[in-house]
């Protein structure tokens, strides 16, 4: 599908001004540089209750002015009136709705029948940078050997997308930086259809690192990554967010990943050792968590009035 004329979409609500709402990306032409046709590009959106934020992330994809791509949005029962918000696009967006997934399982499905050549995953509350997709399809053909391209991503709070930026992240990957940071994010980062075809998906049964598994899991099964500084995402922090909350599982699941890391013997036997040291600290770390949250819920239970 040829990416819509801004003229063509829904009117943006009267006080958005700016990219995504009154100004697109540059049209591309049908073919790139040097004659080859645009590869295909695909974008999955797992969603749940996200109307403030939810047009925007949409809008950010379909006014790249690029000449082919698909956008999946896969609903897990949404009641704040979104779906009728994303219904506007329907004519660009094929939303699913499947009430009860998981994040990591709304992405799976979408993965399996995105068709892209390359496939990009973006959070309902997240956005793209215009000239995106140009940036990714130019450096996944400048670059066979590599499958996954992440480039720069911008931190921000609430509606206000301005600088200053909370953070910028663009980092080159390497296993010794993601053993360190977050170091690679999702919000700009493209893969080709291949790693999907091998069968590497998201892990169902985490919910706030899946990320983090997948990216490790990617370097382990020998998949190489590409940096693409110009090629740049928007990562929200808001009160609603999943990543704003704590959670004992939230603690727990990075423990999870460093546990595997310790025995898997493709990571070199330095990083195994560094990653049972912060395997330590962790779980010392998730253990007072908890206790902190128990010895609150129950200080709340003697103080409450009978």
């Amino acid at each position: 599908m040829l990416c819509p004329a801004i003229a063509e979409l829904p009117k943006p609500p009267a006080n958005k001004t700016g990219w995504p709402w009154t100004e697109g990306s540059e049209r591309l032409p049908n073919v790139m540089p040097g004659g080859k046709p645009w590869p295909k590009i695909s974008v999955v959106t797992p969603h749940l209750n996200q109307r403030p934020f939810i047009e925007e992330t949409i809008r950010s994809i379909l006014l790249q002015g690029y000449p082919d791509i698909e956008h999946f949005v896969i609903d897990g029962g949404s009641t704040d009136g979104s779906l009728d918000l994303i219904e506007q696009y329907s004519p660009w967006v094929k939303c699913v709705v499947e009430k009860g997934e998981g994040q990591s399982a709304a992405l799976n499905r979408g993965f399996r029948v995105a068709t892209g050549e390359l496939i990009g995953w973006q959070n309902s509350d997240d956005f793209y940078a215009p000239g995106s997709f140009r940036e990714a399809a130019l450096a996944a053909a400048q670059h066979p050997a590599c499958e996954i391209f992440n480039g720069m991503v911008r931190g921000f709070q609430g509606q206000d997308s301005r600088p200053p930026w909370i953070f910028e992240n663009c980092n080159e990957f390497s296993q010794e930086k993601l053993l360190k940071e977050v170091c690679v994010m999702n919000q700009s980062m493209f893969l080709r259809r291949k790693v999907f075809e091998r069968g590497v998906f998201l892990r169902d049964d985490l919910h706030f690192a899946m990320d983090q598994e997948f990216f490790w899991r990617l370097s382990l099964e020998g998949f190489r990554y590409h940096m693409v500084p110009s090629m740049i995402g928007y990562y929200r922090q808001h009160e609603n967010a999943k990543s704003t909350s704590y959670s004992v599982r939230a603690d727990l699941e990075p423990y999870t990943i460093l546990r595997g890391l310790c025995r898997d013997r493709r990571l070199d036997r330095g990083l195994r050792l560094r990653a049972r040291e912060q395997l330590r600290s962790r779980f010392l770390r998730a253990f007072f968590n908890a206790r902190r949250t128990v010895i609150k819920k129950l200080a709340i239970e003697l103080i409450l009035p009978i």
